[in-house]
């Protein structure tokens, strides 16, 4: 019995529920006219396309149908209150045709208006033209130019023992140029492959080459100490130097363990001192901002480090002075995005969580102390603040 009912509880509902379906605003009429004068400018991947409209009360819209590539069918909508429309997703310079309709209210369609079109050569193509990348420390380093700016992504794939091609890694883009690192690779001869992608699906070629990554290994943040020198910065409050290497990285201003800040009026330039317990020749470092995973509204601006020099040592002076250091690196925080302080991109958040990536240049002598020395923040403050610290090299 308690089957019973339910079958009529659910024959009741079903029956009260009715498909929805768009209907044309209006019902009947005639097909508008079709455009004229349709003029075609080709750009990179796109082409606009210009026309007159007819002039009757009754049109809506102007429908163009194409292909992007064979079979993959595309439609790009103007309203009438435009004479123009942009025809985007080709993924090469193959002419190919274009319809044009005229659409009423009641989505009668004219007679379709035939032209050709033939677009410039896309970003996918022409960013692939531009990829170079050479063998670097744990991996490679890749290097594009993006012109257009073009929202693109660059794949990286290896291959597996059996020779198959394996994805690596996957960097998405609008700079007009840049560079980017892949890292995890062991020190041995291997295949690495480049491609582009973007939005529509399109895929260019890819380009192989057999490269040796350099040998590294991230050093041990457990032997890590902080020093505190005669002209070293003090702390500011409870966020001290040891934050820099916990591996904490999230929390807010509430969690005082996440990250390290310099006190107030600490001056320009001023440096903090510390120990990696390990003599080490370096090759890389990766610094994570304070608020990369939490607080937005503190990347790139406030304290947030934009200039700054690491400088190394194997043996400090304990009267704080910079006698015996050397000059390591000048460090550059660059915003992928290039706008102003206070406004950020995705890829600027991106950027910051993922960390800012320094390479240490060639030839500089083992080390086994470290100063940052702060230049200027974002936000011309006299402190700075970091959340976290990891760097690579080879022990000595």
């Amino acid at each position: 019995m308690r089957n019973y009912f339910l079958c009529i509880i659910i024959f009741l509902l079903a029956a009260g529920c009715k498909e929805e379906k768009m209907e044309p605003l209006t019902k009947g009429g005639n097909a508008p006219g079709p455009v004229t004068n349709v003029t075609a400018e080709a750009q990179p991947g796109k082409v606009v396309l210009k026309y007159n409209i007819p002039g009757e009360p009754e049109l809506l819209y102007i429908k163009a149908v194409y292909e992007t590539r064979p079979g993959n069918k595309m439609e790009t909508i103007a309203t009438f209150y435009n004479n123009s429309m942009t025809l985007e997703g080709f993924g090469d310079t193959e002419e190919r045709e274009v319809k044009l309709y005229s659409v009423s209210r009641s989505e009668a369609a004219s007679e379709p208006v035939i032209i050709k079109v033939r677009p410039l050569k896309p970003p996918v193509q022409s960013v692939f033209e531009s990829l170079d990348f050479v063998g670097d420390f744990g991996g490679i380093t890749a290097t594009f130019v993006n012109e257009d700016s073009a929202n693109v992504a660059i794949g990286v794939v290896s291959r597996d023992a059996n020779g198959e091609a394996v994805q690596a890694d996957m960097y998405y883009t609008n700079q007009e140029a840049g560079e980017f690192s892949v890292r995890g690779f062991g020190a041995t001869e291997q295949w690495f492959g480049l491609y582009v992608r973007d939005r529509w699906l399109n895929y260019s070629d890819t380009v192989w080459k057999q490269l040796t990554p350099l040998f590294e290994e991230q050093l041990d943040k457990k032997l890590f100490r902080a020093l505190k020198l005669p002209t070293d910065a003090a702390t500011f409050g409870s966020g001290k130097l040891e934050n820099l290497w916990n591996n904490k990285i999230a929390g807010g201003s509430g969690s005082s363990d996440t990250w390290f800040r310099s006190a107030n009026g600490s001056g320009i330039p001023h440096w903090v001192t510390f120990d990696m317990g390990v003599t080490a020749k370096l090759s890389r470092f990766s610094e994570i901002p304070r608020g990369a995973m939490d607080e937005p509204n503190l990347l790139y601006s406030s304290g947030d480090p934009q200039l700054y020099e690491i400088w190394g040592t194997d043996n400090y002076n304990p009267d704080g002075s910079f006698t015996g250091w050397t000059k390591l690196m000048d460090c550059e925080v660059v915003k992928p995005s290039g706008l102003p302080v206070g406004v950020n991109s995705n890829e600027d958040l991106l950027r910051a969580q993922e960390g800012h990536q320094f390479k240490f240049p060639p030839g500089l002598p083992p080390v086994r102390y470290l100063r940052i020395k702060l230049v200027q923040t974002f936000g011309n403050a006299d402190y700075f603040w970091m959340a976290e610290l990891t760097f690579f090299g080879e022990k000595q």
